[in-house]
């Protein structure tokens, strides 16, 4: 088969909206590994998927009888601003640099405005040799496969929405958890398609929002099935032992499936969730949710009924949040390194670790608390770079020495008189100032009289 980049809507005409808001997409993966004889792409493996933004939440709506009007100057605003910048302002209001997400310090236009997030093991089964030992799974690779996310209809799940296609380079986890990340080919016209049908971008819950034994858990995807969810226990990846060359042609389909839960048990980085019925294979991948609809964490596998723990048998094993927060932050960090130059890259570090543009001297170390030997060196060392970068040689020992002298100054008032040190600090600062300007304003008399003075000779010459 051939997929391009989005495809069109089911026949009804494409814009309707679904029945109800979708907080997940069906994955699915096709290869064609010339090397079995394969002319067409065939489907290799199928799960869920959802949406992850890279952004903060857009502001809620508004309320009460002038809503309109507000909204209205919130539209005008934005777009008044991109009639005068090439590119959208990058980061949320009201947060903090530290807390910006990586790819948050580079506008939309240049990077991903979502994450597909979804199972390694369904994206590269032939990553997984421990879930599929099968010999000819070997052979296949990532130049093989092709990716694409569906939308269905939960009330006629029979025939797609929408199919939209990824891009060939998937994330991994660097340490082989259960989790990747891929992305669309043109994600602009993915979003907004995305959007027409409903389907709804997740965020992480509030790290500050402690998991609790017990807390109502939901989990929202997607099971395969020949026949209708309802009268079907027939669910699981449509992975087979058999080579493509033995294997009929795959006529399941996708249907959206729900199911609430709660959280029962939890180890350092895996939570575990008792259901009504364990899971269906087809969920690894999707969202898993808590009772204000926040994303709590990702669905890993399903735990067998057999196990010999019996907290565990059956139950949903899923990433919690915070465990993907820091997958996400990594291949975010990887791909601000590839868009941005290497001084803004070092910029944004810079201003994660201290919270300032400029570098700062301050910074949280873990414990709530500022400022460390280590870090002022590290702002003494990025201030000094960039002093060198704009100034000549005898400049940035001018600069150092006043620094320094500032320095001496400040501790011998503090020894002396003692007092508040950032009150001693800007008498000092206003002090040198002053000076500088007496020294500039002397500089410019003394040449321009001898500007004037080489004008005159210029003359009788």
């Amino acid at each position: 088969m051939r997929l391009t980049t989005v495809l069109q809507h089911a026949a009804s005409g494409g814009n309707a909206p679904l029945k109800r808001n979708s907080k997940s997409l069906a994955l699915s993966v096709y290869f064609k590994q010339p090397d079995f004889g394969m002319k067409d792409y065939e489907i290799l493996s199928r799960a869920s998927a959802f949406l992850l933004g890279v952004d903060a939440p857009d502001e809620p709506e508004l309320e009460g009888p002038y809503a309109h009007l507000e909204a209205s100057e919130r539209k005008r605003e934005k777009r008044d601003y991109l009639r005068t910048h090439k590119y959208s302002y990058a980061g949320g209001p009201g947060r903090k640099m530290m807390d910006l997400g990586w790819l948050e310090f580079a506008p939309r236009e240049v990077r991903p405005q979502v994450h597909v997030v979804c199972s390694s093991h369904v994206l590269a089964p032939f990553l997984w040799k421990d879930y599929y030992p099968q010999d000819w799974l070997s052979h296949v690779r990532r130049e093989h496969c092709v990716y694409s996310v569906e939308v269905f209809d939960a009330e006629q799940p029979e025939e797609s929405l929408a199919k939209i296609a990824l891009n060939p380079e998937p994330f991994h986890h660097p340490e082989g958890r259960d989790i990747a990340l891929i992305h669309f080919k043109e994600e602009q016209s993915s979003l907004d398609l995305l959007k027409s049908l409903g389907v709804e971008i997740q965020h992480f819950r509030d790290p500050d929002k402690l998991f609790k034994k017990g807390e109502a858990i939901h989990f929202d995807g997607f099971v395969v099935s020949e026949q209708n969810v309802a009268d079907s226990t027939d669910f699981g990846s449509s992975q087979t032992d058999k080579p493509p060359e033995q294997v009929d042609e795959d006529l399941r389909i996708f249907y959206p499936y729900k199911e609430s839960g709660t959280l029962s048990f939890h180890t350092k980085d895996r939570f575990f969730a008792t259901t009504p019925e364990p899971l269906p294979e087809g969920l690894c991948g999707a969202p898993v949710l808590d009772a204000d609809g926040d994303l709590c964490g990702t669905v890993e596998g399903i735990v067998p009924v057999t196990h010999k723990d019996e907290r565990l048998a059956g139950s949903a094993a899923f990433i919690p949040s915070y465990v993907m927060q820091s997958f996400v932050d990594y291949v975010e960090r990887g791909l601000l390194e590839a868009i941005m130059p290497k001084d803004l890259f070092q910029m944004a570090v810079t201003a994660k670790k201290t919270n300032s543009v400029g570098g700062g001297v301050f910074k949280a170390d873990g414990k709530g608390t500022h400022s460390s030997e280590s870090n002022w060196e590290e702002a003494y060392d990025i201030a000094l770079e960039n002093l060198k970068k704009r100034y000549s040689k005898e400049e940035v020992d001018a600069i150092l020495h006043a620094v320094e002298r500032e320095r001496t100054e400040v501790l011998e008032i503090f020894d002396k008189e003692g007092g508040d040190m950032d009150e001693i600090m800007e008498k000092v600062r206003t002090k040198t100032l002053h000076i500088r300007e007496l020294v500039v304003d002397q500089y410019r008399k003394e040449k321009m009289s001898k500007d004037t003075s080489e004008e005159k000779v210029e003359k009788k010459v």
